[in-house]
């Protein structure tokens, strides 16, 4: 991939990640936030956007998997 088109990408993510910015107040509108999104698409890291395995509980594809079993 070039680099124009890395710059491209990046500057296509910030601006969808500032249009959700409008309907979510309660989400920061820093530079930094922009950018931290733009390259994994999370904005914190808290109990609520992160890993569910760190709160001891599945994922949605591994309930998935178990009901399949399950059946």
């Amino acid at each position: 991939m070039s680099r124009a088109q890395r710059r491209h990408d990046t500057r296509r993510i910030k601006t969808r990640f500032y249009a959700k910015q409008r309907a979510h107040a309660c989400w920061s509108t820093s530079e930094r936030s922009a950018g931290v999104f733009a390259n994994h698409g999370k904005i914190c890291s808290c109990w609520m956007c992160g890993n569910p395995r760190k709160l001891g509980e599945l994922t949605l594809q591994e309930k998935i998997a178990r009901n399949s079993e399950s059946e």
